[in-house]
C-alpha cells in the first residue's frame, strides 16, 4: 500500500519539525490500569480518617459528659443543708422548693454526692481529695484514707492536703475508739499532722502546726501546744487560721505575745 504523502513545508514557518513520539503510552493509559488500585487507596484513607475523627469526636463527647457529671456532682455538694427541714402545707411562707434542694444532714448530702461521682468515670480524678472529704463524711474511713495515702506523696499542695486528711481520718478514729486505743490513735495522729510539711517555708505549714497544736492538748500537753501555736504565727504571720490560732492560745491563757 502506498503511503500518503505528506503535506510540503511552508518554508515561510520556519524549519520543519518533526513529531516524536515518546514513552509509547499516554499518562492517561497509563493511570488506567491502576486505577482501581488508587481509588481503593483513595477509599481507604477516606474510611481511615472517618474511623480517627470518629473516634475523637466520641472520646471528647464521652469526656464532655462526664466533664458534667462530675461538675453536677460537685453542685450536690455545695447544697445547702438544714438539719430536720421540712416544708409545713400550712404555712404560706413555707417553700417545697427549698425542701427539695437542701439536705437534712452533711452525710445524706455526700452520699448522693458520692453516687453522682461515681457516674462521672475516671474524670473523677479530679476531685479525688473532694471525693475522699465525702467519705469522711458517710463515715467510709477506710476507703478515704487509702485515697489520701495514694495522694499524699509528694510535695505539692495536694499531696500536703492529702496528708492532712490521713490525720483527719485517724482522729476521726479516735474519737470512737474505746479509751485503751485512744491514746495510740491520738498519736498516730499527731504524727500524721506533723508530716504533713515539716518545712517551715512549705504550703500548709501553719496548718500542720496548728492541728498538731491541737492533739498535743487533747494528749494534755498544752505547753507543746502553745509552743507550736506560736510557731504557727512566726512561720506565717497572714495565716488564714490566725483568728483560730489566737483563739486557742486564749483558750490555754497564752497571748500571741506571751
Amino acid at each position: 500500500m502506498a503511503r500518503d504523502k505528506e503535506p510540503e513545508h511552508d518554508p515561510t514557518l520556519g524549519p520543519a519539525v518533526t513529531p516524536v513520539h515518546i514513552g509509547g503510552d499516554s499518562i492517561l493509559d497509563r493511570v488506567i490500569p491502576h486505577m482501581k488500585k488508587i481509588v481503593l487507596v483513595a477509599v481507604g484513607g477516606t474510611v481511615v480518617l472517618a474511623i480517627f475523627f470518629g473516634l475523637r469526636w466520641w472520646k471528647q463527647r464521652n469526656a464532655e459528659q462526664a466533664t458534667g457529671k462530675l461538675a453536677h456532682a460537685l453542685e450536690i455538694g455545695s447544697t445547702m443543708v438544714i438539719p430536720g427541714y421540712e416544708p409545713d402545707p400550712a404555712d404560706p411562707a413555707s417553700d417545697p422548693k427549698q425542701a427539695a434542694e437542701t439536705y437534712p444532714s452533711y452525710a445524706k448530702r455526700a452520699e448522693v454526692t458520692l453516687a453522682g461521682l461515681k457516674k462521672a468515670g475516671q474524670v473523677r480524678g479530679a476531685a479525688a481529695l473532694y471525693e475522699a472529704q465525702m467519705l469522711v463524711q458517710v463515715g467510709k474511713l477506710d476507703d478515704a484514707l487509702a485515697i489520701y495515702k495514694r495522694i499524699g506523696r509528694g510535695t505539692s499542695s495536694d499531696a500536703a492536703v492529702a496528708r492532712e486528711g490521713v490525720g483527719v481520718v485517724i482522729e476521726a478514729r479516735a474519737a470512737t475508739a474505746k479509751a485503751a486505743d485512744r491514746q495510740q490513735l491520738l498519736e498516730d495522729a499527731l504524727a500524721a499532722y506533723r508530716a504533713i510539711q515539716p518545712d517551715d517555708k512549705g504550703p500548709r505549714r501553719d496548718y500542720s502546726l496548728y492541728h498538731e497544736a491541737r492533739v498535743l492538748e487533747s494528749l494534755g500537753k498544752s505547753a507543746d501546744a502553745v509552743t507550736a501555736l506560736k510557731k504557727a504565727l512566726s512561720v506565717m504571720p497572714d495565716s488564714q487560721l490566725k483568728p483560730l490560732i489566737e483563739q486557742r492560745l486564749a483558750a490555754l491563757g497564752s497571748g500571741e505575745g506571751t
